[in-house]
């Protein structure tokens, strides 16, 4: 019965291996990296314009929600604070990606 259950136990281990695990890390080879991500001066600038564009809108929204009493006008505030949100991770995310690669 052991036998079986630690065969179970490591078949699942294996297939969570295969399931999780990305195929490019099976082939990653350290001594050739991916190629750095690269922006033009003008798509680096309307990506930073943008950034900031949203940060502010966050910031306008954060003090609004700091000014409110009500309680459902809050959740109106923290729904589009969320939305946001949503928006600006993706682009703070690749402008790291771009900034590391230079």
């Amino acid at each position: 019965m052991r036998i079986a259950v630690s065969c179970t136990a490591l078949a699942m281990l294996a297939a969570c291996s295969v399931v999780v695990v990305p195929p490019e890390a099976w082939t990653f080879d350290p001594t050739r990296p991916p190629p750095k991500t690269a922006l033009s001066a003008q798509e680096l600038a309307a990506l930073t314009d943008r950034i900031a564009q949203l940060q502010l809108q966050r910031n306008e929204i954060r003090s609004r929600i700091a000014g409110q009493a009500d309680v459902w006008q809050r959740q109106d505030l923290y729904a589009q604070l969320h939305g946001i949100g949503m928006e600006l991770s993706p682009l703070e995310r690749r402008l790291g990606t771009v900034a590391a690669g230079r």
